[in-house]
């Protein structure tokens, strides 16, 4: 097979032919074939991170080691496609010249051909490009050459160094400045809610500063008009500065999020057995959730309604039908939820293709009930919890004092390594399986006391599951903030499109203060007013018609869009071991890049093509 070799000839020490392109030698020996070939550095280089992958995966990821096989291979790539490059490069630092690009089929025939034309090489030869197996269309080509320049003026104006230092203190001064209690409950909530909200919220205001600072700026120093008047397309412009934005977003979260995954296990390695049995079936977990199908009370309630209406003929004077059929569904609520005292709650959760997952992994209850009874503050109750096919030898019974108003998570199935019934996860526990030959989970709740407790219909009860691995669910939870930062750069450049720094600046802050005031536009909107509405009847107070009429739609509207956006919540799913599915991802994906980031990007385009750049030129 042909490839290229470029030819450098030494004075004294004459020709070397050195392969253009990949070299599978290097990225299958790695730092083997850099010794061999005297790339000191490099090769020390590569040592230094497989030995410290080795050291990570043996004594901190021992059972999540795919990760870091990953990333291992990932750059022995890196390495492959870099050797050649690498090794040219040290030929011509120990006095080697470069003299053309030769085809052959070996590094010996480049050289033979070399001599064979009296090493007075074609013009052909000396200035020759070497083929490539594919070529991107001209489109993409132009679009990628303003994406690297855009990251190159960030290299030029010093950011990314500052960046780095700012993320490298977040990232590690941020969990040894807050002191936990020892648990690993309060270890993961310091280092994935504080330190990972913290790297979203400085690379967002980064990107939203990069965004407006770079299309903007350029417009106004009158740099963009050099570009703007070469063969190439406003559009191709604009996205290649989302690109080259986003691909300093790749490599800057990227290497924060990897620091905080291996902070997790250098710290989790310190806790004491116990908490690390917690940490390990509990948080560092991708958890699955099923619920029982809620019941039709709709249909139910119409049925009601229609036999009501059959025995006594017509609604009395004044009655709302439609406040009838409110009543009537929250009446089947109430039966749905309450369980008086004395008495039995049974739930039936179907377990579908998560069957598998639950006969051999640990499965926990999350619950949640009301007292019938007033308190102030959460009252403890005595509860009794019975989970497994009915009449069965190996049905759990567990009785726990729990609080009103209050999630508790707790184990179902753990036993030790004995066999017996645990409360908590231990080191070389085992897992009961409760499943009935149906693959039906049967949780029965008894109520020893004399107030009535109601369950709701939505979060009441929620069975919780062993889905996948931590390693995974936090590189997609990673992956939906890189999809927050995406739609902040659409949102920057859609404001340098058509307006200057300041205000395009001013433009994307008022967006993003928007984006986080969503609890009170949705309480607006669930109100229905701006003003006091009356706890009792639910009936907005106050004077504010005009407002309210012109507002609240508005308000909708946004609330709408917010929601978008605001339905993924991968911090706290990781934070609290439930599980990012690639379903979750796609989604983030379409809503917040296709339609949201797609409506900003498609206003920017249009924009930032019909402007007219002359008459936004700097002063002086």
């Amino acid at each position: 097979m042909t490839a290229h070799f470029e030819i450098l000839k030494h004075p004294e020490q004459g020709l070397a032919a050195v392969k253009h392109g990949f070299s599978w030698p290097a990225a299958v020996l790695g730092w083997v074939w850099a010794f061999a070939q005297k790339l000191w550095v490099p090769a020390l280089a590569l040592l230094a991170v497989h030995a410290a992958l080795a050291f990570i995966s043996t004594k901190l990821l021992s059972e999540n080691t795919g990760l870091l096989i990953v990333v291992g291979g990932c750059l022995q790539a890196i390495f492959g496609a870099q050797a050649n490059y690498l090794l040219s490069r040290a030929y011509q630092e120990r006095g080697y010249f470069y003299q053309g690009l030769v085809p052959a089929t070996s590094a010996s025939d480049a050289i033979a051909k070399f001599k064979a034309v009296g090493e007075n090489i074609p013009a052909e030869w000396r200035l020759g490009v070497a083929p490539v197996l594919f070529k991107l269309p001209a489109d993409i080509q132009q679009v990628l050459a303003v994406a690297r320049l855009t990251i190159k003026a960030v290299v030029r104006y010093r950011l990314l160094p500052v960046l780095a230092v700012l993320l490298l203190l977040v990232v590690v001064g941020l969990p040894l400045a807050l002191k936990h209690d020892g648990t690993a409950r309060a270890l993961v909530q310091i280092i994935i809610t504080y330190t990972l909200s913290a790297v979203t919220a400085v690379l967002g205001l980064v990107t939203l500063w990069l965004a407006t600072g770079t299309l903007a700026r350029d417009v106004e120093d009158c740099s963009m008009q050099m570009v703007a008047v070469k063969p190439i397309a406003r559009w191709q412009i604009w996205v290649g500065k989302w690109l080259g934005i986003m691909g300093l977003n790749v490599i800057l979260l990227g290497l924060s999020g990897l620091s905080i995954f291996l902070l997790i296990q250098w710290r989790a390695a310190s806790l004491p057995e116990k908490q690390q049995a917690i940490l390990k079936h509990e948080l560092l977990t991708a958890r699955g959730s099923l619920k029982e199908v809620p019941p039709d009370l709709d249909a139910e309630v119409e049925k009601i309604v229609k036999q009501r209406l059959v025995e006594i003929g017509t609604l009395t004077d004044g009655a709302d039908l439609k406040q009838v059929r409110k009543d009537v569904k929250e009446f089947l609520k109430s039966q749905y939820q309450a369980v008086p005292p004395q008495q039995a709650r049974r739930w039936v959760i179907e377990t579908g293709l998560a069957r598998a997952q639950l006969e051999r992994t640990p499965i926990y209850l999350r619950v949640k009930f009301r007292s019938s009874q007033y308190a102030s503050k959460p009252e403890p109750y005595n509860t009794i919890w019975e989970i497994g096919p009915p009449n069965a030898t190996n049905r759990i019974r567990i009785d726990r004092t729990l609080t009103t108003d209050t999630f508790h998570e707790f184990g179902v199935n753990l036993l030790d390594a004995k066999g017996a019934a645990v409360a908590e996860p231990v080191k070389g526990g085992q897992f009961s399986n409760l499943l009935d030959d149906q693959g039906r989970l049967v949780i029965l709740f008894g109520n020893p006391g004399r107030a009535t407790l109601l369950f709701d219909l939505a979060d009441g009860l929620e069975v919780l599951y062993h889905e996948s691995t931590f390693g995974l669910n936090f590189a997609r939870g990673v992956a939906i903030l890189f999809v927050w930062l995406g739609l902040l750069a659409a949102i920057g450049l859609a404001g340098a499109s058509y307006l200057s720094f300041p205000v395009a600046a001013f433009f994307s802050i008022t967006m993003l203060v928007v984006g986080l005031s969503s609890g009170t536009i949705a309480k607006v909107v669930a109100d229905g007013t701006f003003g006091s509405t009356n706890h009792d009847t639910g009936v907005p107070e106050g004077m504010l018609g005009a407002v309210d009429f012109i507002m609240v739609p508005l308000f909708k509207s946004v609330h709408t869009v917010l929601t978008m956006v605001n339905a993924f919540s991968p911090v706290d799913a990781l934070s609290t071991g439930r599980s990012v599915t690639w379903e979750t991802l796609l989604r983030a994906v379409v809503q917040i890049w296709g339609l949201i980031g797609g409506l900003f990007a498609l206003f920017g385009i249009l924009a930032f093509s019909r402007r007219e750049l002359a008459t936004a030129q700097g002063k002086g």
